[in-house]
């Protein structure tokens, strides 16, 4: 007879969804091939919350959801992963079956309405079009290689944490730094600037995600029931002026740009080809950004 061994399973948030659950299945075999163990979960409790649930049969197959929309999996960025391990066991022995949950980072976006500065003045992001120039902190004007927009939410229940929009009120990050109220999606970086961020990391100026900041006093995340939101691509990823806060172009990993559509994919990827096959050769992120827990760090400081 074999022995059993471990097994795993892995599923990525936002993209292996199956009727808003995340889902996999697999079969824990023996090392000498022989599935005939009698396999039984050994867990009393099959779930390890999240809206989460295994279960398995006898011949070792298993299956497992878990809920897409949970707060926990949904704050989750690229890096990030949870792990689900349940224990079984069978006549020749225990073993384990490991899930592993996937972060990825939702894409950089704008809300309607909000002001671009541009060499001939703000601009409602709305009316802009690739090729138009915006102001950039390290290159000055630079062409739009892409924008798009997409609307999120059905009009009617609120969106839910991951989509609901932060807005930055003016003066909260210094004097005029936002000039105006910035609605931004959650996810969306902002530059940081100060002797905190010197001396916690090194680096006078980082990038923090705009959810980090959310203090419910100069910093809010609003209650929205549907929201448009517009991603600005450039040659390279740069620091845009908006509402007179320095913060990020789209910067297209592999899983970003999974959450825009197949033809905004496609456009995407005839300006820059070699992002299909490698999305490193965008190049490096203008600024360091900051993981969740460095930006509460920097926050607390």
């Amino acid at each position: 007879m074999g022995v059993p061994i471990p097994d795993t399973g892995s599923v990525t948030e936002d993209i292996d969804v199956v009727g808003g659950l995340l889902t996999t299945s697999g079969d824990i075999n023996y090392f000498l091939g022989d599935d005939t163990g009698d396999w039984t979960v050994v867990s009393n409790d099959t779930s390890l919350g999240f809206g989460s649930s295994f279960s398995m049969d006898e011949d070792g197959n298993w299956d497992f959801f878990v809920d897409n929309d949970d707060p926990d999996i949904q704050a989750l960025n690229s890096g990030q992963s949870l792990d689900f391990e349940y224990a079984v066991s069978s006549v020749n022995g225990n073993s384990t079956v490991t899930i592993t949950v996937f972060g990825v980072d939702e894409p950089p976006c704008f809300v309607r309405g909000t002001l671009i500065d541009t060499p001939a003045g703000p601009r409602p992001i709305e009316d802009l079009c690739a090729g138009d120039e915006v102001l950039t902190t390290d290159y000055g004007p630079t062409r739009i290689s892409w924008i798009g927009s997409k609307r999120t939410g059905d009009g009617e229940s609120a969106l839910r944490r991951a989509l609901a929009p932060i807005t930055i009120l003016p003066d909260a990050l210094g004097p005029g730094v936002p000039s105006r109220p910035l609605t931004v999606s959650p996810l969306h970086r902002v530059l940081w600037r100060g002797p905190q961020a010197q001396l916690l990391f090194g680096e006078r100026e980082v990038l923090c995600a705009a959810q980090t900041l959310v203090n419910d006093i100069t910093v809010v995340q609003a209650q929205a029931t549907q929201v448009e939101y517009f991603h600005i691509m450039l040659e390279e990823h740069s620091l845009i002026l908006a509402e007179g806060c320095e913060s990020e172009s789209l910067f297209p990993g592999r899983e970003g740009l999974f959450r825009f559509g197949e033809t905004a994919q496609e456009e995407i990827f005839e300006l820059f080809p070699d992002l299909r096959s490698c999305p490193a050769s965008y190049g490096q992120a203008a600024r360091r950004i900051l993981k969740s827990y460095e930006c509460k760090a920097l926050m607390a400081a």
